[in-house]
């Protein structure tokens, strides 16, 4: 009986220091949290910038399928249409009425007007059309708004001729 009790007395004396030598924020495979989500199926082969309208989010896809870069963005609900553009013109700064933007990367057109990935607008007071942790919604009313820091990756990634595939 002793030895019983000795056994089960060692084993939870085992198991609480294999919790506590633990090191701190490591987390086990059944914890881990989930990576970002896939590159759409259907979005093409190469390289491209691939937008998901549904789930708000950009890749960077190099040549041989890695991603260079994936992110929330904040576009217009079920616009452009699905399909795949190519990077016509891009400007380091630029503005639509009262609000300016920086690193625009044009790929499409509208009736009206120019459509493509920039940062998230300024107004004439310098303010944040929409706060970052709001990217991941549709807020635009037709490009896709990005992080300063995002939209000048793009900028940087992709010149002219890149091609954006748009998915649903």
């Amino acid at each position: 009986m002793t030895r019983r009790i000795l056994a089960v007395l060692s084993a939870a004396v085992l198991f609480s220091l294999s919790v506590l030598v633990a090191a701190p924020g490591v987390v086990s495979a059944q914890e881990a949290p989930p990576g970002p989500p896939p590159v759409p199926a259907e979005s093409g082969d190469g390289r491209r910038v691939v937008y998901s309208n549904g789930q708000q989010r950009v890749w960077l896809v190099e040549a041989d399928g890695t991603v260079a870069r994936t992110y929330l963005v904040s576009g217009r609900k079920n616009y452009p249409r699905r399909g795949t553009y190519s990077v016509f013109s891009r400007s380091e700064h630029t503005r639509s009425g009262a609000v300016r933007m920086q690193y625009m990367v044009r790929f499409t057109k509208s009736a009206r007007t120019n459509v493509g990935f920039h940062s998230i607008p300024v107004d004439r007071r310098g303010r944040l059309v929409q706060s970052t942790s709001q990217l991941g919604t549709p807020r635009s009313r037709g490009c896709v708004r990005q992080s300063i820091d995002d939209a000048r990756f793009l900028w940087e990634w992709a010149p002219i001729g890149t091609v954006v595939v748009v998915t649903p």
